[in-house]
């Protein structure tokens, strides 16, 4: 019985023992949870509806097109890497060379495809209504 006890008891000693890690793994994650989300696309928690306007032009007019082995339709506009690669594009936060390599790299895009250069016209001109930048909250 003595044993039992005196096992209980070291157990409960390990738990404890165990506990700063998993408060250390907690903050850990925390914070490269907060660095992750500091690295969205700038619409990716407030509404931005110039950009949805644009996604809107490419869905009226770019659909089917293909971007490599993607094509444009409902289900891609729903794709993560394209919508953040497509806000920060549209946002100014990467030029367009980067936006068609980055195109290139994910779904094997060329850059001179129907897809990429119809993407690519549906960009507002600038200094436009809705060109990027002109959202109300930046």
């Amino acid at each position: 019985m003595t044993n039992l006890l005196s096992t209980t008891a070291a157990k409960g000693l390990r738990r404890s023992r165990r506990q700063p890690r998993s408060l250390a793994s907690a903050l850990a994650s925390t914070v490269l949870a907060l660095l992750s989300v500091s690295a969205c696309a700038p619409d990716a928690w407030r509404s931005d509806d110039p950009y949805e306007a644009f996604l809107t032009r490419v869905q009226n007019n770019c659909l089917y097109e293909r971007i490599g082995r993607m094509e444009i339709n409902a289900d891609s506009l729903q794709d993560p890497y394209f919508l953040d690669l497509s806000s920060r594009f549209y946002n100014g936060r990467i030029p367009q060379a980067a936006f068609v390599a980055n195109l290139q790299g994910a779904y094997d895009a060329q850059p001179d495809s129907s897809g990429v250069r119809c993407l690519l016209a549906q960009m507002p001109q600038q200094g436009g209504p809705d060109a990027p930048g002109t959202t109300a909250w930046r």
